[in-house]
């Protein structure tokens, strides 16, 4: 005795799976959409980042002016050990963002230029924000 399933009732398991798999990645995208922020602040956002930190510790005005400094101090550490080797990082992304480019059609270059800006304005601003 073998176990066959009619091609009609394959079909109709075969959408229900692909239905319920689709609604599962809508409904965790939609999730991830909706409630981003208060998972995790936009990176970048060191005052969003550092307010939320201090709430869920529940620090004292004392302590988030303390844990501020610390994080400070931090940062111009990392900072100054990256000085030296900027101009390499910079030098090795200019090579790959020309290599892409490359291989783009008119259309993707314009679209890669755009972002490539808007990526490069939010470098810069968040550098002119460490320094102040």
């Amino acid at each position: 005795m073998s176990f066959r399933i009619d091609p009609t009732k394959n079909s109709a398991l075969a959408f229900l799976l692909g239905a319920t798999l689709v609604g599962g990645v809508l409904g965790f995208t939609a999730d991830r959409l909706v409630t981003r922020d208060r998972v995790c602040p936009r990176y970048g956002d060191d005052a969003a980042m550092r307010r939320r930190f201090g709430d869920d510790l529940g620090l004292s005005d004392a302590q988030r002016a303390a844990v501020d400094t610390i994080l400070n101090a931090k940062h111009r550490a990392i900072a100054a050990l990256d000085k030296p080797v900027r101009p390499q990082m910079d030098s090795i992304s200019e090579d790959a963002t020309r290599r892409i480019r490359a291989r783009l059609d008119a259309g993707q270059q314009a679209t890669f230029d755009r972002i490539h800006a808007e990526v490069q304005a939010r470098k810069r601003a968040e550098e002119k924000a460490e320094q102040q």
